[in-house]
């Protein structure tokens, strides 16, 4: 029989491979984490977290990995429970306010970066995110105050450009909006989104030529992009140059890439 001392060891010694395991488990899942292969990395945190349930660094790292494969409410929870924690707060902010942006939770980013940008008002990142989420809401006149800290920071920032341009469109503001795409345009001349969105603008003005040029050139960069077909069949349905048979192919592209407006166009014009 098994004296009191040899059990203890033997407790100890388990208990130190225990150890050693879950730990070689965290290193694995970090140099996993580093190498960019974020769903090999979640599954090693999932066994290191049920073993260390507030390790920051476990929780961050799987929240991340999680955001940049699309798990964005999971990721949610773990940014949560950081900020429960107090730690990592700064951080756990802004990628708990990323994550609500994809989940379209725009109240909840404007809450998340109010408390950020309370303690730090400078915050880039914080003004870019309460900016497009307030321009999500309809709330023009905060949308551009933020965006125009960032550009003012960064005057190349085309993600806040287009952010910007966006608002002043839902603003009704037109002519600052296209000005805004422009300037994007000049940084990065292949930016699909940036020729789609003026060529929404001038859909709204009725510039039905103007919106077909631009669009074209949005699926001159992408052809699979759905959205430009559906709004560039739609031009041309307005359009007195364009037929209803061009309106219907273009409506029909974009039922094929994926956009289900076009669904809509193809049984009002084209049935």
């Amino acid at each position: 029989m098994r004296s009191k001392t040899q059990i203890f060891i033997a407790l100890m010694i388990g208990f130190v491979f225990a150890s050693c395991s879950m730990e070689g488990t965290r290193e694995d899942a970090d140099e996993l984490y580093q190498a960019g292969e974020f769903k090999a990395a979640v599954v090693k945190y999932d066994k290191y977290i049920k073993f260390e349930p507030n390790d920051q660094y476990a929780l961050f790292n799987r929240g991340r990995a999680l955001e940049e494969t699309g798990e964005y409410e999971r990721a949610y929870d773990d940014f949560t429970r950081l900020i429960s924690l107090r730690k990592n707060t700064k951080e756990a902010l802004l990628a708990r306010g990323r994550c609500s942006f994809k989940l379209e939770n725009f109240e909840g980013v404007v809450i998340d970066m109010n408390t950020l940008i309370k303690a730090d008002p400078t915050n880039i990142e914080g003004l870019h995110l309460r900016g497009s989420a307030f321009t999500k809401l309809g709330k023009t006149n905060k949308a551009v105050d933020d965006l125009d800290k960032v550009i003012n920071a960064q005057p190349d920032n085309v993600r806040a450009l287009i952010s910007r341009g966006a608002a002043f469109a839902r603003g009704g503001a037109g002519p600052y909006a296209i000005e805004d795409f422009n300037r994007a345009l000049r940084v990065n001349p292949e930016l699909e989104v940036a020729y789609f969105n003026k060529g929404v603008v001038f859909i709204n003005h009725e510039y039905w030529s103007e919106a077909i040029r631009n669009f074209n050139n949005a699926l001159r960069i992408n052809p699979e992009y759905g959205e430009a077909y559906t709004r560039r069949g739609l031009a041309k349905l307005n359009s007195s140059r364009h037929s209803l048979k061009e309106a219907c192919a273009d409506f029909k592209l974009g039922e094929e890439n994926g956009d289900k407006a076009a669904e809509a166009g193809i049984e009002e014009y084209c049935n």
